[in-house]
Parts: structure tokens; C-alpha cells; sequence
């Protein structure tokens, strides 16, 4: 599995600034097909400045979910971590 990318990112104004509100759709390779996933990701950061990253689906997709949101937690923090994140 493999996420080929994060398009149309807009990032959702929230009241708390350790918050990140996202959504996106996300391109997403597995054996079987490519699918186009509507997605809508939070970033919080801690007190210690680690991050948690919840994902949430629009559409559930036929695959099963746990490798999708290891995936795509990668590539969000690797995102985050260059800057690339509205």
C-alpha cells in the first residue's frame, strides 16, 4: 500500500491553537486498485510537543483500515514535519 497523495488540503480555523483542522482527499495505491478517499485529520499537539493524529474517514473504504491510517499517518507527519501542511 502506498499513498500517492493528499490533494485539495484546507485546513478548518478551530479555537484552540494546539488544534489542526484538516480535510482532503487522499490518493491511495493498494494491489487491487487506486482509491479516492475523502478525509477529514486532526493534528493536536501535546504540552511535551508530541502530535496525535486522528483520521477520519467520509467514506469507508472496501480495505481494511488499519494499514490505510498507518500509512496515512506517515505521510500527514512527514508533511507536517516539512512544512508542506496549510
Amino acid at each position: 500500500m502506498k499513498i500517492l497523495e493528499l490533494r485539495q488540503i484546507k485546513r478548518t480555523e478551530d479555537g484552540l491553537y494546539y488544534r489542526r483542522k484538516f480535510s482532503a482527499e487522499a490518493a491511495v495505491e493498494i494491489p487491487i486498485a487506486v482509491l479516492e478517499l475523502p478525509i477529514h485529520f486532526t493534528i493536536e499537539t501535546g504540552p511535551l510537543g508530541n502530535r496525535d493524529i486522528d483520521i477520519e474517514f467520509s467514506k469507508q473504504p472496501d480495505y481494511p483500515l488499519i494499514p490505510i491510517k498507518n500509512a496515512l499517518t506517515k505521510t500527514i507527519t512527514e508533511m507536517d514535519m516539512e512544512g508542506r501542511l496549510p
